[in-house]
């Protein structure tokens, strides 16, 4: 995980709730206030526990990152999202994430946020995915050079599958169902705990480099068809399958240079929009902290939130480009 960034940080120093009024301005963007009650608003627990320090700082930052992202959406490209599609990405999110037999109740009160946060990661899920289609419409074609060197460089394609549950135990039981004849894609939909269960663990052919480490050096030295032993992450534990390997097609190559710079366009609008957004926060209506340096960028803030593996707190994580809420461990 990226660390926090220094906005984050200095947050951390001087905002919670510390007996503030919800209606207390915890920031404000381009003018728009941003409240404590906004902040306490995304999080479920106890009216007589107080959210620790930098778990609201983590949370305001969240707030003040949509609230950015949305006004930028709407003034360069007119994208803009109807509560009903943001409700409908929620239970998107929801059918992927839930652990078996878990309620959607149940899974937001054990990790103690409320369905309004849920929306608010939709809508930030929604967001993120239409700047990268705006920019994929926008990219140009790959050079040759571009191709050429592309393959000078280009790793072995792996096709693959994976279990993933939460405990070794677990994985080992997956393990002797396959060695009893089970079919891989028909334990994955019974009890693989991530968006893939449904198509029978299957995540398709990617660059290893694209996955963490350890499941990429366990795909890779993987035998084709033959099911690895656990492997852990910070997701789990994982049964793998690989089915093939090749180099890629001129074709993949194209697309894989024409995403790339998608990418890395849409990066630079997120940085360039949060850099250009007028962020105060008002440490004094908070807490009475005065050595605060007020010269931080709020891009700094940013690069942990669209740069790969990203965290708001807890159990929500955001992963390559795109949303995943961990199940409770």
């Amino acid at each position: 995980m990226k660390k926090l960034s220094s906005l984050l940080v200095l947050c951390a120093l001087v905002l919670g709730a510390c007996g503030a009024g919800s209606n207390e301005v915890a920031a404000t963007v381009d003018g728009t206030e941003i409240t404590v009650g906004d902040v306490e608003a995304l999080v479920d627990k106890p009216k007589d526990e107080e959210m620790a320090k930098d778990e609201f700082a983590n949370f305001l930052s969240f707030n003040i990152v949509l609230d950015i992202f949305t006004r930028g959406a709407e003034s360069d490209f007119d994208i803009t999202f109807t509560d009903e599609e943001i409700a409908a990405e929620a239970d998107n999110i929801v059918t992927a994430e839930l652990q078996q037999g878990q309620t959607r109740e149940e899974f937001l009160a054990v990790n103690e946020v409320t369905e309004q946060l849920l929306l608010q990661v939709a809508h930030q899920s929604l967001i993120e995915r239409a700047i990268l289609e705006q920019m994929q419409g926008e990219v140009a074609e790959p050079t040759q050079e571009e191709i050429d060197a592309f393959f000078q460089e280009a790793s072995v394609m792996v096709c693959g599958s994976h279990i993933l549950v939460a405990t070794e135990a677990e994985a080992q039981d997956v393990e002797d169902r396959l060695a009893a004849g089970e079919d891989f894609a028909t334990v994955a939909q019974e009890v693989s705990t991530d968006g893939s269960a449904d198509s029978g663990g299957d995540l398709g052919c990617s660059d290893p480099a694209q996955y963490v480490p350890e499941f990429a050096e366990a795909i890779q030295s993987a035998e084709i068809g033959v099911p690895t032993e656990p492997v852990e992450t910070e997701f789990g534990f994982h049964v793998i399958l690989l089915r093939e390997d090749e180099l890629p097609t001129e074709e993949q190559a194209i697309t894989s240079l024409k995403d790339q710079a998608a990418q890395l366009a849409s990066q630079t609008w997120f940085l360039d929009t949060a850099g250009a957004a007028e962020v105060e926060r008002r440490y004094s209506a908070i807490a009475p902290l005065q050595a605060v340096s007020e010269a931080q960028d709020v891009a700094d803030a940013i690069v942990w939130l669209i740069e790969g593996a990203r965290q708001v707190t807890g159990e929500i994580l955001y992963v390559d480009g795109g949303m995943h809420i961990a199940a409770p461990r």
